[in-house]
Parts: C-alpha cells; sequence; structure tokens
C-alpha cells in the first residue's frame, strides 16, 4: 500500500464522510443502485446540488426496477434543473438493460459495466470500488486534483498525455484491501480539504508528501485550462398561449435539452418570429415582449427573447401547466414563472 493510501485510509477513519444519503442503510450490503444513480448525479454537478435531487429521485424511483419500468418523461421530470440531461436519459437506459441482460443485478465485470450507456471508466470504477469493494480506480475532478497537486502532475488533464499520468497515478495509489474506504476517502479529500481555492493544507492528511504544499504551488495544479472565448448565440421563444394554457413540444432525444418539453424557438429577428408565429396560427398576435436573458452552455451563452403570443385559432394541443408533470429546461421554466404575473393574458391562476 503506498504511503499516500495508509495516510488516506487513517485519516478517513476519523474524518470521512459517512452519512450521505446514497451511503445511508445496511453497512454490510451496499445498495448499487444509489452508489450508481449519486455517481451519475455527481457528475459535473456538486454533492450540495445532488443530495436533494438524489432523495427525490429515488422518492419517485425507489428501484432500479422502477426506473427501468417509468416513463421517459417521468425521469426526466425529476431530472429537470441537474443539466447534462443526457445522463438521464441514458440512467433510464441502462436501468432497462440491467433489468432485461441481467436480471435486475448489476454486473461485476468491468468490461459488462463500460457497455452500458452513459458509464465512463471512472464510474465504472466508482460502482465497482463503492458498491463490491474491487480494486478498481477512479479519477472524477476531485481526484484529479488531489493528484495532480500531490505529484505536481504538468499539464490540464484535458491533454491524453496529462490525463494518461493521472490514470496511471491514480491506479498505482489504489489498494488492495479496503478499496471502498480509500475510494471515498480520496474523493472526500478533495471535496472538503484540497478543494479548488483556499485548500485547507494544515489539515490535510497527505500534506507531508504533497509536492504542491512543499513548494508552496498548491494553486498553480491543476495547471488551469487554456481559455476560450464562449461564442454567443440568440434565439426567440415563442410563449403560444390560448385560454390560459400554454403551448409546449417535446424536443427530440439527441441534442440540447434533449427529451425535455419546450417552447417553440426561432431566429430572433422580427421576420423570423412573424413567420413562425403565423405558421403556428395565422391568427396569432404578440402580446408582450420580455426582457432578453442569457443563459450559459459549456460552449456558448444563449440570449433568449421570451415573446409572448395569443392563438385563439389554434389547434394545437395546449398544456394547463400545473397538470402536466414533464421536464422542461431550466430557461423555459425561468419564462413560464415570469409570465404567470401577467394577468392580461390569463395565466395567473395556472402557473406555479
Amino acid at each position: 500500500m503506498s504511503q499516500l493510501a495508509d495516510q488516506l485510509l487513517t485519516w478517513f477513519d476519523v474524518h470521512g464522510r459517512t452519512n450521505l444519503p446514497w451511503q445511508i442503510g445496511d453497512k454490510d450490503k451496499v445498495d448499487v443502485y444509489h452508489i450508481w444513480l449519486s455517481e451519475v448525479m455527481l457528475q459535473q454537478t456538486q454533492v450540495s446540488t445532488v443530495i436533494d435531487y438524489f432523495n427525490r429521485f429515488l422518492h419517485h424511483f425507489p428501484t432500479l426496477g422502477n426506473l427501468a419500468n417509468a416513463p421517459e418523461d417521468a425521469v426526466l421530470a425529476q431530472w429537470a434543473g441537474l443539466g447534462y440531461y443526457a445522463r438521464a436519459r441514458n440512467l433510464h437506459k441502462t436501468a432497462k438493460i440491467i433489468t432485461h441482460d441481467y436480471q435486475g443485478c448489476f454486473p461485476q465485470n468491468l468490461e459488462q459495466i463500460l457497455a452500458l450507456p452513459g458509464i465512463g471508466r471512472s464510474t465504472a470504477g466508482a460502482i465497482l470500488a463503492l458498491g463490491f469493494n474491487q480494486k478498481q480506480s477512479i479519477l472524477d475532478g476531485n481526484v484529479k486534483r488531489v493528484l495532480s497537486r500531490a505529484h505536481q502532475v504538468k499539464g490540464h488533464y484535458a491533454q491524453s498525455s496529462t490525463l494518461k499520468e493521472l490514470w496511471r497515478l491514480a491506479e498505482s495509489h489504489t489498494p488492495n484491501i479496503r478499496t471502498d474506504h480509500y475510494t471515498q476517502a480520496i474523493m472526500d479529500l478533495g471535496a472538503t480539504i484540497c478543494t479548488r481555492s483556499n485548500p485547507s493544507c494544515g489539515l490535510c492528511p497527505i500534506s507531508n508528501i504533497c509536492k504542491s504544499n512543499t513548494d508552496q504551488t498548491q494553486l498553480d495544479y491543476p495547471n488551469p485550462k487554456p481559455k476560450k472565448t464562449k461564442p454567443n448565440r440568440s434565439i426567440a421563444m415563442l410563449v403560444f398561449v390560448k385560454n390560459s394554457q400554454v403551448y409546449l413540444q417535446k424536443r427530440p432525444s439527441q441534442g440540447i435539452w434533449g427529451g425535455l418539453w419546450s417552447l417553440v424557438e426561432s431566429e430572433d429577428t422580427p421576420v423570423s418570429i412573424t413567420q413562425s408565429m403565423h405558421a403556428f396560427d395565422p391568427s396569432a398576435k404578440i402580446i408582450e415582449q420580455l426582457p432578453v436573458f442569457k443563459h450559459t452552455f459549456t460552449h456558448y451563452h444563449l440570449h433568449i427573447r421570451p415573446v409572448v403570443i395569443s392563438c385563439p385559432s389554434s389547434g394545437a394541443k395546449f398544456h394547463l401547466i400545473d397538470q402536466v408533470e414533464v421536464g422542461m429546461p431550466k430557461p423555459v421554466s425561468k419564462i413560464l414563472s415570469q409570465i404567470s404575473s401577467l394577468t392580461h393574458i390569463g395565466l395567473n391562476e395556472q402557473i406555479d
């Protein structure tokens, strides 16, 4: 066992987190469904945000079988707000595969797990290490930061050579025994002590062997990713209303907000808005244009202009929002919340 692993395990026995929702239960038999769900939710998302979503998700889908048998809309509705919606769709697909191909029992073979939708190398390692105490390594954001600082690894992990070195280090430190505790320990260290800014090096159990602590270069590692200027895009979201109801359409499964229910979009120009609204309803009229707001994705900024439009003669199916439990993108929820105060369009009683 490496010195880093030994010192981490000693620290974990006293300071490790043991009361996270996915850790609670029979200590001799962890629920792998809980481990898998939490690991997927924790991709790109902090623990503090995930906890409420995790508890609410389990309330609706307490078992893997419940998740497999649920409609996609119901799954996406409980995921709405967490972002990166492909995670939810892949979670649903994987639950169906495990139910059908593995009789509802999570596979314990690395290759089989990696073949499941939405599960990469680190998530697979976490499932096997935490769920089955197998000797498998992980490399999530917290572990990357800990190892980058401890060994002063040059380069950003978006570079293949840097990522390869971090995986080598992760595997070299993963012990043959207590792999589950070690895995949780190194994640806890990154989340609570070796934080991105203002790390608490005085409390760190491996500070004596951390090269960055010795050289006082903690904030230099991990090396920052070269910054790129995010491009800007502009769209109009058309809020078609009729008789105190709003028109929503389900987006394609692939792409941004895949599978969620959203508003009709058009280019943010008067001509495009007019063409789109008259294609929907020739008698449509603009009631109000709300202020433009910005929604930021990983790769670009999206500027959204909400346009509230009356559609008296449309034959499309409209929805009473409070009677349809579907997943909606955050910007759409924001827009519907805004128009709830516009009493002159008759939505104030239907939209929370």
